[in-house]
């Protein structure tokens, strides 16, 4: 009887930690993909084998999985066998850069306001206000479509923060848009008559809840590392999956949301 207990526990310490590094959680998916034996979808917070069979419903689907042991990666229907893809695992590290330091010439605005730019809501960025003052006849707005027309909206400002708000920016004679058309935005400077074109970029604001899902993935499997390299593991993901993301606000966040001081 004796020798039976410690048989099995013996064969529950070796395959518990086996178990858990052949086996993957979801953190997003885009498109349907199922696991083919048990006919359940993959979503967020799916947990599944590396040894079942998917089936990729659309050829373009994709989900990002992540493991323990192993690290991210995204598996598409061309490459989603988990056991040989190592090559594919992405890194676990990202050095988020930091928007700090006051923006001085257009040159500035134009290179920092440009690509996916990922906004969590609200964010402040520092302006050097010798060279573009803010008051009623100075100041900073972005043009959108919506509905096939042009939206002007003038942003607010706290000192020398530019502020980009969702609330505030998503309103056409105060009632609240879901959204502009598309992501394309255009910064202009406006100074007395005249309106300075700044640059055009892609301003992404990521559904929060769904993000904070996905974030909670990627904690749940990292639990062992140090606060600095959460912020980097997730910043890195949001990077990926959404644009770039400022450690200013990235960390307040985390912190709020989950406790990642």
């Amino acid at each position: 009887m004796k020798q039976a207990i410690i048989t099995i526990i013996f064969f529950f310490l070796i395959l518990v930690p086996l178990r858990a590094q052949n086996d993957f959680k979801v953190i997003r998916v885009n498109g349907s993909i199922l696991i083919r034996e048990r006919n359940v979808s993959l979503e967020t917070g799916t947990v599944f084998s590396e040894k079942e069979d998917l089936l990729f419903k659309t050829d373009d689907a994709t989900a990002a999985v992540i493991n323990a042991q192993k690290g991210r990666v995204v598996i598409t229907s061309r490459n989603h066998d988990l056991s040989t893809i190592k090559s594919n695992y992405l890194p676990s590290m990202y050095n988020i850069s930091s928007r700090g330091g006051s923006l001085s010439m257009s040159a500035d605005l134009s290179n920092h306001f440009s690509g996916r730019y990922v906004v969590l809501e609200r964010e402040s960025t520092i302006i050097d206000r010798s060279t573009f003052p803010m008051d009623n006849d100075h100041f900073f707005f972005l043009r959108y479509r919506y509905k096939n027309e042009d939206i002007n909206k003038k942003l607010s400002f706290s000192g020398d923060s530019l502020i980009i708000d969702k609330k505030s920016l998503f309103t056409v004679d105060g009632n609240p848009i879901p959204s502009a058309d598309n992501t394309s935005i255009r910064l202009y400077y406006h100074k007395g008559n005249e309106s300075v074109f700044i640059g055009e970029f892609d301003l992404i604001f990521p559904e929060m809840n769904q993000l904070a899902k996905e974030t909670e993935v990627i904690l749940s499997e990292i639990k062992g590392k140090t606060a600095s390299e959460k912020i980097n593991d997730v910043g890195a993901y949001i990077n990926e999956f959404y644009g770039k993301v400022s450690y200013e606000q990235l960390k307040p966040w985390l912190d709020k949301k989950f406790g990642v001081k």
